[in-house]
C-alpha cells in the first residue's frame, strides 16, 4: 500500500478534530511512503489550520534525507504509529486481516485514529475487516477510509460504494465526519454534510436528473478517471461491532424481531432506494 497526498492530507484533518493532546495510529496495512518534499511544502503553505508545532516539524521532515510513514504522523503530533499487514513489513503486526485479530493473536490495543488506506479492498473476508476496525478504535476515535470507487478494474476483490459507509454508519452509530471523492493526488470534491444523502442516491439508468450522477461526470472531469472514495467516521459509543442491513430493506423486515430493529435509517431514505415490498405495490 502507498502513504500517497490524499493519506497525508486527511491523516493532517484527522489529527486535527482528535481531542488527545497525544493520539495513537495504527494503519490497516503497511504504507510506503510516497509523498514528497514538493507536496509537503504545499501543504505547509495551503494549510492555514497547521498548528506552529506541526508547522516546524513538517519543516524539519521535508529537508530530510528521505522520510518514512512513520515519520509523517510523527511530525504533525501523533505520539504512536504502528500498521497491521500480513506482509510483517516496516516493523507491523503481522496479523491477517481475514481474520478477528482479538481472538487469533489477543491483540487488543485501541487507538485514536485508525486507518484503512487502500487496504480493505484487497481483504476477502470484509466481515472481519470491519469488526477489527471497529474493535481497534477508541470511543471517540476516528476511522478513516480511502477506498476505490470507480474505474479501479481488477485492482482488489471489491470497489465500494456510498451507501456500504452509510449503512455501517446508521448500524453501529458511526457519525459520518467527512464523505468525499478524489484522486491519489490530493484533489476532493466535497459535500456538506447536509447534502451527503446526494451520494447515497442510487443512479438508475432510465432516470437522467440524477444528483449524484452529475457529481460523478465533475469529479471525472476535475479528478480524472480512477476515483477514490473517502469517508471519516466517528466512534460514538463503545459498543459491539454490528453487521448492517442495505438501508432499503429495513422497511421490508421492519414488523418482526431482526437484528436489524434499531438499525438507523442510513441510506434508506435517498433517491431510488426503495424497498421490495414498496416495489411490490
Amino acid at each position: 500500500m502507498t502513504f500517497n497526498p490524499i493519506a497525508a492530507i486527511n491523516v493532517l484533518e484527522c489529527r486535527n478534530i482528535i481531542k488527545n493532546e497525544n493520539p495513537e495510529a495504527i494503519d490497516l496495512g503497511s504504507q510506503t511512503s510516497s509523498i514528497s518534499s514538493t507536496f509537503i511544502s504545499s501543504l505547509i503553505h495551503q494549510n492555514s489550520k497547521l498548528k506552529d508545532s506541526q508547522k516546524k516539524n513538517l519543516e524539519n521532515l521535508k529537508n530530510k534525507n528521505g522520510f518514512s510513514t512513520k515519520d509523517y504522523f510523527q511530525s504533525i503530533g501523533f505520539s504512536n504509529y504502528k500498521s497491521i499487514d500480513i506482509n510483517g513489513v516496516y516493523e507491523s503486526y503481522q496479523f491477517d486481516l481475514n481474520k478477528n485479530i482479538s481472538k487469533t493473536y489477543n491483540f487488543n490495543q485501541k487507538y485514536d485514529l485508525v486507518i484503512n488506506n487502500g487496504t480493505g479492498e484487497h481483504v476477502f473476508n470484509q466481515y472481519a475487516l470491519y469488526l477489527n476496525f471497529h474493535n481497534l478504535t477508541k470511543t471517540d476515535g476516528i476511522m478513516l477510509n480511502i477506498l476505490p470507487f470507480i474505474d479501479w478494474i481488477n485492482h482488489g476483490f471489491y470497489n465500494f460504494n456510498p451507501i456500504f459507509f452509510a449503512d455501517l454508519a446508521a448500524s453501529n452509530k458511526y457519525k459520518i465526519e467527512k464523505i468525499s471523492l478524489a484522486n491519489r493526488d490530493g484533489a476532493e470534491l466535497k459535500l456538506d454534510a447536509s447534502d451527503y444523502e446526494i451520494m447515497f442516491e442510487q443512479i438508475k439508468p432510465r432516470i437522467n436528473d440524477s444528483k449524484f450522477n452529475k457529481m460523478i461526470e465533475i469529479a471525472k472531469t476535475k479528478i480524472g478517471k480512477n476515483i477514490l472514495l473517502v469517508v471519516v467516521l466517528k466512534k460514538l459509543f463503545d459498543n459491539k461491532f454490528k453487521t448492517p442491513l442495505q438501508g432499503k430493506y429495513l422497511s421490508d423486515v421492519s414488523s418482526f424481531k431482526t437484528d436489524y430493529n434499531y438499525q438507523g435509517k442510513g441510506s434508506a431514505n435517498a433517491k431510488n432506494q426503495i424497498s421490495d415490498n414498496n416495489k411490490r405495490k
